[in-house]
């Protein structure tokens, strides 16, 4: 083969390369608007389709993919809900999965068969529901609160064993604030460290934020959470302690062996609670569609508080906060989750902002509390794909196509997707100029053609006296030719932002008027002047 041929081919797989190695860099946040989910969508049904053999299959053989589980002892409940508009959203789930063990036969109790109604042990979870009604109750103005206006009794401590001069030994109640339980940074339980340094674990940080309640209401914990909760939600099979009757009770072995009837008086706040998949479902959407809260409070509290020492883990107020997706390839998906294990039992929930959906899944061993590792990554890998394609694929459909002035004015866009995240403007005219021209100057782009020009929504959105909405979205502008840092993109879009204006105006604003049945119909670039209709 000659050197020149050889070139050649160098060459083409070099600038194959250079092209390709583009990411975009997104905003934080969902990269497609919001989008229907129906359970007669072919991606969800053939995707909860795909979930239903894996998880028989791995409780058929006991190993996967994901790692070993114990099908003889171990059985189980998983949930699927969402909050988005269409068919999968009315109900308190739109799939769900049961597994009954073997060993569940040896059971004291009646119940021989895990369902929908079947009451498990939540342990940890219970935190998420008294961080849930502090919220409600006082909102977070109180998080920046020192922990002894409340409970000034904790300083006289303080003030006692002189904590400032001796942290070791001592806590120094003064110096924790009320987040800092609320999100495991108080340094509790075992005075590891001063407060606000690194997580640490701590059910106890629950218990004092428990009291901090019932000095704020001046009621018993269990009241205000029953109030507050529980009943404006209809949680009629959750409760903070052991339910009077057993029937519905999944129990592996014995109430007293398996944890069931454990009694944790004063840490009930943090480890005390019992739930079914039916009901957690119930919390878990009302939790993403700000039922109980402001939208303004709910979207502070699904933040993230401090890393830890995993990089793929960040923590919240006390969510675990797991970045998933396949990020540069696509956007970084954040999941709120939390996870328990007491007695024989584990739990597990998981929500998804940026998609509106989450997942449960209780458990429950004859032997010792399962790991759900295995089952909460059965249900990533196979669910959130399917939600991306769906997003995707209707992002096209809604939003997608040419827009043009109405006028005689020689102005027009084209919308499109692909693979990437963000919807893309492809063909942009304004006034017969191409303004793609204009915007690869502005940001250093020497060739137009090069420019990457990707739409991501903003999460705001104003209703019409039509019926329709307006939806706000931001442009992202890249060079696709600029190569990313050995894979790993250091994406500054956020810094961006509004930088580049036109008379006052943002020429990265892009605002779509949408009609009643979710489509757009045009679209207006304030920045320049313009309003676009879509060629039907």
């Amino acid at each position: 083969m000659s050197k020149v041929y050889l070139t050649i081919i160098f060459t083409v797989l070099f600038l194959f390369q250079c092209v390709s190695s583009f990411t975009p860099c997104p905003l934080l946040g969902p990269p497609f608007p919001a989008f229907t989910l129906d359970k007669n969508s072919s991606i969800l049904t053939s995707a909860l389709a795909n979930l239903t053999g894996t998880f028989d299959e791995q409780n058929t053989k006991g190993s996967g993919s994901h790692g070993d589980t114990t099908p003889n002892t171990t059985s189980f409940s998983v949930s699927l809900f969402s909050t988005n508009q269409g068919t999968a959203s009315p109900s308190p789930f739109f799939f769900d999965y049961h597994y009954t063990a073997p060993s569940l036969q040896n059971s004291s109790n009646k119940i021989q068969h895990a369902n929908r109604d079947s009451i498990y042990r939540i342990g940890g979870l219970t935190q998420i529901f008294t961080v849930w009604t502090s919220l409600v109750e006082a909102g977070d103005a109180i998080w920046h609160d020192p922990v002894t206006k409340y409970l000034p009794e904790l300083a006289t401590i303080t003030k006692t064993a002189n904590a400032k001069q001796d942290p070791v030994r001592y806590v120094d109640w003064e110096d924790i604030t009320v987040g800092q339980l609320a999100s495991h940074m108080a340094g509790l339980s075992r005075d590891f460290a001063p407060p606000g340094v690194t997580p640490i674990y701590s059910n106890v940080g629950f218990q004092i934020l428990g009291y901090i309640i019932e000095r704020i209401t001046g009621q018993p914990f269990s009241d205000v959470l029953e109030s507050r909760i529980l009943k404006p939600l209809s949680l009629t099979k959750t409760s903070l302690h052991t339910p009077s009757s057993s029937s519905s009770g999944l129990i592996p072995t014995n109430p007293r062996t398996s944890g069931w009837s454990n009694q944790y008086t004063g840490e009930a706040p943090a480890l005390s609670m019992y739930s079914t998949i039916t009901d957690l479902s119930t919390a878990g959407k009302a939790i993403l569609n700000s039922t109980l809260l402001p939208r303004t409070q709910t979207n502070r509290w699904l933040k993230p508080v401090s890393h830890t020492s995993n990089p793929a883990n960040s923590l919240g107020y006390p969510w675990i906060v797991y970045s998933s997706g396949d990020y540069p390839s696509t956007s970084m998906v954040d999941i709120y989750t939390y996870y328990s294990s007491i007695g024989q039992y584990s739990s597990y929930i998981g929500l998804v902002p940026d998609y509106n959906v989450g997942f449960t899944v209780l458990a429950a061993d004859s032997v010792s509390a399962p790991d759900l590792n295995a089952h909460a990554d059965i249900i990533g890998d196979v669910i959130l794909p399917a939600l991306m394609k769906t997003a995707v694929t209707q992002a096209g459909a809604r939003f997608g196509g040419q827009y043009t002035a109405a006028s005689g004015l020689n102005s027009s866009i084209t919308v499109s997707v692909d693979e990437l995240p963000g919807m893309f403007v492809d063909k942009f005219v304004s006034t017969g100029t191409d303004f793609r021209k204009t915007l690869a100057s502005l940001i250093g782009v020497e060739d137009p053609a090069a420019l990457s020009i990707r739409l991501y929504p903003t999460g705001l959105v104003s209703e019409t006296a039509s019926g329709g909405s307006r939806v706000s979205f931001r442009a992202v502008l890249q060079d696709k030719n600029e190569l990313a840092d050995a894979d790993t993109p250091t994406c500054v879009s956020w810094m961006d932002v509004d930088k580049f204006k036109y008379q006052g105006r943002a020429l990265d604003l892009f605002v779509f008027e949408v009609d009643a049945g979710g489509n757009a119909v045009g679209v207006e670039i304030s920045g320049l002047e313009l309003r676009l209709n879509r060629k039907k």
